[in-house]
C-alpha cells in the first residue's frame, strides 16, 4: 500500500457529514466542531451528547436513515453507525462521488484516519499508524504531551507576531530566514519561558 499523504485541512464553514449519532459518533464530533465545520448528522435517533448539540443548534440533523444524496456538497463523511453493512454502503457511495470517507474502526473503509493529536494552541502534532495500532499512536501522544508543555502555545503565538513584523520590513530574505530559525531554537524557547515565568512571579 502507498504511504499516506499527511495534511492539515481547513474545514471552517464546509459541510461535513456524520452518519450515526450514538457513542461512536460522539467521539468523533468534537474535532469537526473545533475546526468550524458545518456538521450535518444523519441518524434515526441521537444519544445524549449529540442530542444536546442538536438542541443547541450547533449541528444540523436529518432524523432518518442514510441516503446517497446526503453526500451532496460534503467534503468528507464519517461513517459511525456501528453497522458494517451500512458503513460499507456509505463508503461505496462516497467513493463514487469523490467524497473522503472514514468508517470508524474499519481501516479498509477509510480514505483518511483520525490521528492522535497533541494540541498546544496553534501547534498541532499529529501521529498516525495508518490504522495499524491506534494504541501505539496514543502512547506516543502521551509521551509528546510531556515533552511539549502548554508554554508552546504562547511561544508559538509570539513567534507568529515576530514573523509578521519581519515580513513587513524590507529585509534580506536570507537574513530573515536565519533570524526566524534562530528564534525557533530550544535556547530561545527556554529564555522565553523563563522570562514569562519571572514576570508572572512579579505580579
Amino acid at each position: 500500500m502507498a504511504s499516506l499523504f499527511p495534511l492539515f485541512l481547513r474545514l471552517e464553514g464546509r459541510r461535513c457529514l456524520l452518519v450515526g449519532a450514538g457513542n461512536i459518533a460522539a467521539q468523533k464530533i468534537d474535532s469537526l466542531l473545533s475546526a468550524g465545520a458545518a456538521v450535518h448528522i444523519v441518524a434515526p435517533s441521537a444519544g445524549n451528547k449529540i442530542g444536546a448539540l442538536i438542541r443547541e443548534g450547533r449541528v444540523c440533523w436529518s432524523q432518518r436513515a442514510f441516503r446517497s444524496s446526503d453526500l451532496d456538497g460534503a467534503v468528507l463523511v464519517i461513517a459511525a453507525t456501528g453497522d458494517r453493512v451500512v458503513n460499507e454502503t456509505i463508503f461505496r457511495e462516497a467513493r463514487g462521488r469523490g467524497v473522503l470517507c472514514n468508517a470508524v474502526d474499519e481501516p479498509e473503509r477509510c480514505d483518511f484516519y483520525y490521528p492522535a493529536v497533541v494540541r498546544r494552541g496553534d501547534l498541532q502534532i499529529a501521529i498516525s499508524t495508518a490504522g495499524h495500532s491506534p494504541a501505539l499512536a496514543q502512547r506516543i501522544r502521551k509521551d509528546l504531551e510531556i515533552r511539549f508543555s502548554q508554554d508552546y502555545a504562547e511561544w508559538l503565538s509570539w513567534l507568529g507576531e515576530v514573523r509578521a513584523r519581519l515580513f513587513r520590513k524590507s529585509i534580506d530574505p536570507e537574513r530573515r530566514k536565519r533570524t526566524l530559525h534562530r528564534l525557533a531554537s530550544a535556547k530561545v524557547y527556554d529564555r522565553f519561558v523563563a522570562t514569562r515565568r519571572k514576570k508572572a512571579g512579579q505580579r
